[in-house]
C-alpha cells in the first residue's frame, strides 16, 4: 500500500504538471506525453494478447503503427477536413496491410489479424482523446480525470467497508455493486461540483451531474474490460511500469473509454 500511495502521488504530481504546462509553445509536453503512454500501451497490450508465447515480429509493428497513428493525430486533429482524409487513408492502408499478411504469412492467423488491429485502436485512441480534451480546456481534462479517479478511489474505499454484493466475479472478484454504486454516486458529485464552479460546461448543474455519471459508468465499463483481457490471460498486471499500480493500461483503462466518449460528445457539438 505504501508503495502504491507514493507512487500514486509522484504520478499525480507529474501528470499536474504536464497538464498546467502543456498549452501554448509548450502544448507538445502534454501531447507527446499522451503519444508515448500510448506506445507502452500498445506493447503491453500486444504481450499480454501473445501470453504465455513469445511475441512476433508483427507484433512489434502494431507497437509502431499505434505511435505512428497516436502522433498523426495529435499532430492534426485540430483541422477536421485534413486529419479525416489522413485517418482514411491510415485506415485503408491498414486494412490492406494485415489483408496481405493474412494471405501471405502463413503462421498469421485471423486471430493475430484481430488482436493487431484492437490493439492499435484500443490503446491509443483514449490518449488520442487525452490530448485533445487538453487542447480545449485545462480544466476539461482535469474534470475528465476527476470523474474517473474519484470513481476509482471511492469504489475501492466503499467497497472494502460496505462492498458484500460481488459486482462481477468471473472479471474482478474483488468489485462490489456497493463500491461501484459508492465511486459512481461520489465521484460523479464531486467532479460535477467542479465543473459547474469553474464553468467547464455551459449547462445547469443538474445536466453536468448527468454527464459525470455517464462518465463514471463508463470508466467502470472501462475497467471491466481491462480486467477481462488480463483475466482471460492469465496475467495480474499488464507491466510493472507503476510501482504498485501496474502499467500504463492498468492506470489509464478507464480514463481512456470516458475520453473518448467526452471527446466524441464535444466533436458532435453534444456538449458545445
Amino acid at each position: 500500500m505504501k508503495t502504491r500511495i507514493i507512487t500514486g502521488a509522484v504520478l499525480a504530481v507529474v501528470l499536474g504538471l504536464l497538464v498546467y504546462f502543456g498549452t501554448g509553445n509548450l502544448e507538445f509536453l502534454f501531447s507527446s506525453t499522451c503519444v508515448v503512454l500510448a506506445t507502452f500501451a500498445a506493447f503491453e497490450f500486444v504481450r499480454m494478447s501473445r501470453n504465455p508465447e513469445k511475441l512476433r515480429w508483427f507484433d512489434f509493428v502494431a507497437v509502431i503503427l499505434t505511435l505512428a497513428f497516436s502522433t498523426i493525430s495529435v499532430i492534426y486533429f485540430d483541422r477536421p477536413i485534413t486529419y479525416y482524409i489522413i485517418v482514411f487513408v491510415f485506415l485503408f492502408a491498414l486494412i490492406l496491410f494485415y489483408s496481405l499478411l493474412f494471405v501471405t504469412i502463413k503462421d498469421f492467423t485471423s486471430r493475430d489479424f484481430g488482436n493487431q488491429i484492437l490493439t492499435i485502436f484500443y490503446t491509443s485512441l483514449g490518449f488520442i482523446a487525452f490530448a485533445y480534451l487538453r487542447i480545449e480546456s485545462m480544466n476539461l481534462i482535469i474534470y475528465l480525470f476527476l470523474v474517473t479517479m474519484l470513481t476509482d478511489v471511492f469504489a475501492y474505499f466503499v467497497g472494502i467497508k460496505f462492498g458484500k454484493h460481488r459486482l462481477a466475479v468471473t472479471i474482478s472478484p474483488k468489485k462490489s455493486i456497493e463500491g461501484a454504486v459508492g465511486g459512481l454516486v461520489i465521484g460523479s458529485v464531486l467532479a460535477t461540483i467542479f465543473a459547474y464552479y469553474l464553468n467547464v460546461f455551459n449547462f445547469s448543474f443538474w445536466i453536468i451531474l448527468i454527464v459525470s455519471i455517464i462518465l463514471s459508468v463508463i470508466s467502470q465499463v472501462g475497467d471491466l474490460i481491462a480486467s477481462k483481457f488480463k483475466r482471460e490471460t492469465g496475467i495480474k498486471d499488464y507491466s510493472n511500469l507503476f510501482p504498485g499500480h501496474g502499467g500504463v493500461l492498468d492506470r489509464f483503462d478507464s480514463s481512456m473509454f470516458a475520453a473518448i466518449f467526452l471527446m466524441l460528445a464535444l466533436f458532435l457539438g453534444i456538449l458545445s
